[in-house]
């Protein structure tokens, strides 16, 4: 038993911090949590927290597990070659987040790995996973960022041509054990910029989200620019990654398409760190930064559900770290800082269908927590002030000494 005391709770981030708090832990869940209780005898450690600030861990919901941001290993890599997540699993620990989807990654082994981590057998963030995206052949990932190489086509992708049962492919992923079904709007080689890639017709893409929905899976879509973010959302997609990319031209969001958005209560997850750290003011690309900044607060403002991911593990977006950039990003973008500790923690626990296990600090959660040393409500910096991270009632994490 863990017993965090005089510690101040954000664990309802949409509620005011509770002060002079204690947080029971017993085992790998949350056991209570409020003020003026009474400190068992029988716990095994007791922190005095002295007003640090304690938050639910953080979820990013979009990483590629199995990436680096440095080239180290390959863009996509199986568990030998990436010494089963160890960079990744380390790096996210060390900056709080304690759950990730991945949104895309080496099969069977991210399934594998996922549940021995639900095992207890690693430590490790949770992990909701897609497993192998669905793309064009000839498309993008896999023959722009991924230069065709057959051993990531084999284990990372379904290649669709129009002789392609979808309803098959689909269910083939379902069996195999993805949580979610993840498929490509791609039509520019970012490698090669304007060049085109095919890209998979839009009846293609209805039929991979109905199919998804058969299994009884939600389905994430890859969109560049905001005409492709339409079709996503008329296509029904559960959610929507990166709402335009570096190089989109078409980046405003029409009015019809928000109110789209939210009657059919889709999220929206902007990756805007990761479109921040490959924008070259000297390249042949369009800047869109700025514009993603303007369109974001639109979504922001009309109450689009905001879902909060980085995109890492890909190059220049080091997994961990980016999703506090990221944060601070929703900032910049007009959201509060307590809005968007929530979009992190219990709006992303909803996002992955998990929000009665994680993203907030109740009762029978499990014990993922964040002290850091400051207010983030009031400056969202503060985030990276990590004092402990806590995963799954165990102290992962101890900067305190």
């Amino acid at each position: 038993m863990i017993i965090l005391k005089n510690a101040v709770v954000v664990g309802d981030p949409a509620s005011a911090p509770v002060q002079n708090a204690a947080i029971v832990i017993n085992g790998a869940r949350i056991e209570s949590v409020g003020q003026n209780m009474t400190i068992p005898n029988s716990a095994d450690i007791v922190v005095d927290l002295k007003g640090k600030y304690v938050l639910p861990g953080l979820i990013d919901a979009h990483v590629h597990f199995g990436g680096t941001e440095g080239f180290d290993y390959p863009g996509v890599g199986n568990r030998l070659e990436t010494y089963d997540y160890l960079k990744s699993r380390a790096e996210a620990l060390k900056w709080g987040v304690t759950t990730i989807r991945s949104a895309g990654d080496y099969t069977p082994d991210i399934f594998k790995f996922r549940d021995e981590v639900n095992n207890g057998l690693h430590i490790s963030p949770r992990i909701v996973a897609a497993g192998r995206m669905i793309q064009a052949r000839g498309g993008h990932p896999l023959d722009t960022v991924f230069g065709s190489d057959e051993r990531i086509a084999a284990g990372s992708c379904v290649l669709l041509d129009d002789s392609t049962d979808i309803g098959v492919e689909v269910k083939k992923l379902a069996d195999a054990g993805a949580d979610w079904i993840k498929t490509f709007i791609c039509e520019v080689n970012k490698l090669d910029y304007p060049a085109p890639v095919p890209r998979l017709p839009t009846e293609s893409i209805r039929q991979i989200v109905d199919a998804a929905h058969k299994q009884g899976l939600p389905c994430m879509i890859h969109v560049d620019n905001a005409r492709q973010l339409r079709e996503a959302a008329e296509a029904g997609a559960d959610s929507i990654e990166h709402t335009f990319t570096v190089g989109a031209t078409d980046t405003d969001i029409d009015d019809d398409v928000i109110d789209l958005l939210i009657k059919r209560q889709i999220y929206v997850v902007p990756t805007i760190f990761s479109v921040k750290a490959h924008e070259n003011p000297d390249g042949n690309m369009p800047l869109v930064y700025q514009k993603l900044i303007r369109q974001v607060n639109k979504l922001i403002r009309a109450g689009v559900n905001i879902g909060v991911g980085t995109d890492s593990s890909i190059p220049f977006v080091p997994i961990g770290v980016a999703l506090h950039e990221e944060l601070a990003q929703l900032v910049e973008c007009g959201m509060t800082p307590a809005g968007a500790i929530a979009a992190a923690t219990s709006v992303n626990a909803k996002l992955l269908r998990k929000e009665n296990e994680i993203g907030a600090i109740l009762p029978g959660y499990f014990a993922d927590l964040l002290v850091v040393g400051g207010d983030p409500t009031g400056d969202i910096n503060c985030t990276k002030d990590i004092h402990i991270v806590i995963m799954n009632g165990r102290i992962v994490t101890d900067n305190t000494h």
